[in-house]
């Protein structure tokens, strides 16, 4: 397992809250470039500013309005990252004190710190999420880890449905989260791994019900769920990834025979 170090407020080298990596941070102080009296900070829709990009690039780059070189990043934030801006400005900013930023040397994306708490990205317990991790189930991951140390029953439930994403995206359908598991348990999931997803259904469930497992009073059970779903993810997504590279990493010439004599099995 890798090494663990807690993101801390002036320290060079921590574990990224984003990527996980122990890397090494780079810090930068926020300023600020007020508007003009009166004017108001300006939203655009995605769709709306990749629709103006494609347009623009068609232009002679003489044509182009001033902005064209930041329009990928103004639709990158425009999906709602929170991220720093790859062009400089430095006229009429005003530094914010007590409101800094890290920005992590592996995967370059930034954390904000007020005082000296990370008050994004929002974690919960120290377990980062498997970078297998799709995006619909890291949302949900997220939003557990985000509520986790101040309702634990909430992180519970969030945890139980980011179980139901996942599971359709192995195959389930989607409906029930029951049948789901029941349907990859036929098709050769592990018995161990049943029960875990198991775990996290009836756990999950009782943080909406009332029923014998308190998790707010145990908030332990919730943070075990973080750390079971990504056992999930690792065994039954990474795991696989991981082996099908290895095995193309082979020469074709090589592979070929093995294949054929899998494929003759298999009928």
């Amino acid at each position: 397992m890798a090494t663990y170090i807690l993101p801390k407020f002036g320290e060079i080298r921590f574990s990224c809250p984003h990527c996980g990596a122990l890397a090494h941070q780079y810090w930068g102080a926020t300023m600020v470039k007020w508007l003009k009296k009166d004017a108001s900070p300006a939203r655009w829709g995605i769709d709306e500013l990749k629709k103006v990009y494609e347009e623009q690039k068609e232009l002679d780059p003489k044509e182009r309005f001033s902005d064209f070189e930041k329009l990928p990043e103004y639709i990158e934030a425009a999906s709602g990252k929170i991220m720093a801006s790859r062009h400089r400005e430095d006229p009429y900013s005003h530094l914010i004190y007590q409101l800094d930023v890290s920005k992590c040397d592996s995967c370059e994306e930034i954390a904000l710190w007020m005082g000296d708490k990370m008050v994004f990205p929002a974690v919960g317990p120290s377990v980062f999420a498997n970078q297998d991790m799709s995006r619909d189930v890291r949302k949900l991951y997220d939003e557990a880890g985000a509520v986790f140390s101040t309702s634990p029953r909430s992180a519970a439930a969030m945890l139980r449905l980011a179980l139901q994403v996942l599971l359709k995206e192995l195959g389930g359908k989607g409906t029930n989260i029951n049948d789901d598991i029941d349907y990859l348990s036929d098709n050769g999931l592990s018995p161990q791994l049943v029960k875990v997803m198991h775990s996290l259904r009836i756990i999950g469930n009782e943080s909406v019900h009332p029923g014998q497992i308190s998790v707010d009073d145990d908030p332990s059970i919730a943070e075990a769920m973080f750390r079971l779903i990504n056992e999930v993810i690792e065994q039954l997504v990474t795991r696989p990834r991981e082996q099908e590279e290895l095995w193309l990493m082979l020469p074709e010439n090589k592979r070929k025979p093995v294949e054929k004599k899998i494929n003759k099995t298999e009928k």
